[in-house]
């Protein structure tokens, strides 16, 4: 993998361009720090193993449990704090 800076990508586009279309890398660097790669055509479109599998959704049941317990207001609890909270 080359590495280039913002001016230096900036200043020869074209042959770093050329680079990829051959099939090399080119991490753009900022600072020291990586901002940006250009990768080939066919390297961008390879999904890395994590993309493949499916995501999984947290257990937002087991959350609401662990922080408030199995407690369940009564039906119009909610709307009589909304009331007092208003001063109504």
């Amino acid at each position: 993998m080359s590495t280039a800076t913002v001016q230096q990508f900036g200043q020869s586009l074209p042959s770093w361009l050329a680079l990829v279309q051959r099939g090399e890398t080119v991490a753009i660097m900022d600072g020291g720090h990586e901002v940006a790669r250009l990768v080939p055509p066919e390297a961008a479109h390879d999904e890395p193993a994590s993309a493949t599998t499916p995501a999984q959704w947290p257990d937002f049941a087991a959350r609401r449990r662990a922080v408030f317990g199995d407690t369940v207001l009564p039906a119009g609890a909610a709307q009589s704090l909304i009331d007092e909270d208003r001063g109504a």
